[in-house]
């Protein structure tokens, strides 16, 4: 079904590399980086050159990571703009954007699109509190499970994809965000990242670390 419901809403194209889906990419999405630029910077970096380009209004773009399914660009001393070619089956794929701000507190927004930059609401992405960032079982051995909801914590989270495999990785802003004191009795409980695999429709959690 739920690869029906893609078919029924835009018609499948060839699978091209992630940098022809950024070039593409609608300007209200990336208005600080401009088509030509967008074109240079992906010339540049598949030439071996540095892939530094002046942002529209002030600033700089760097691109800095590019591979057939994935592309990272700096956008600001602050922010950055992921891309994700993620497979649906042998020819449809999803585009998955992520824009992170770092301030200072890294903080992520995933959205979805289908190949043709349409918005796609029906994928399911977990969802995330500071609780899914600490080993309960570890915290009932050290006797501070029961101190897991009195602390409390904004629950900031940035998201990483990984190039050329279907895979995500979460990040929690705890360590920031606890004062030196509390972090001495959490730091044995604290997970630094959880890793989901892409299975061609939803995000499933692998493992923690």
């Amino acid at each position: 079904m739920f690869v029906l419901c893609f078919l029924t809403c835009f018609s499948v194209a060839k699978a091209q590399s992630i940098a022809h889906y950024f070039v593409q990419m609608p300007d209200n999405l990336i208005p600080t980086v401009k088509l030509d630029t967008r074109r240079d910077l992906i010339d540049f970096f598949k030439n071996g050159k540095s892939a530094v380009m002046p942002a529209a209004f002030g600033g700089e773009v760097n691109l800095k990571e590019l591979s057939e399914d994935y592309l990272l660009l700096q956008t600001s001393e602050n922010t950055d703009l992921q891309l994700k070619l993620l497979k649906v089956d042998d020819t449809l794929r999803v585009l998955a954007l992520v824009q992170t701000v770092a301030g200072p507190l890294k903080a992520s927004v995933v959205q979805f699109f289908s190949t043709l930059w349409k918005p796609l609401d029906n994928i399911a992405f977990p969802q995330f509190t500071y609780l899914d960032f600490l080993d309960a079982e570890k915290g009932k051995a050290l006797g501070i499970v029961d101190r897991f909801k009195e602390i409390s914590l904004r629950n900031f989270v940035s998201y990483k994809f990984r190039q050329d495999i279907p895979q995500l990785v979460v990040y929690s802003s705890i360590r920031e965000d606890l004062s030196p004191e509390i972090l001495k009795d959490f730091e044995p409980v604290i997970k630094d990242s959880l890793t989901y695999d892409w299975n061609g429709s939803s995000f499933k959690l692998k493992n923690s670390n």
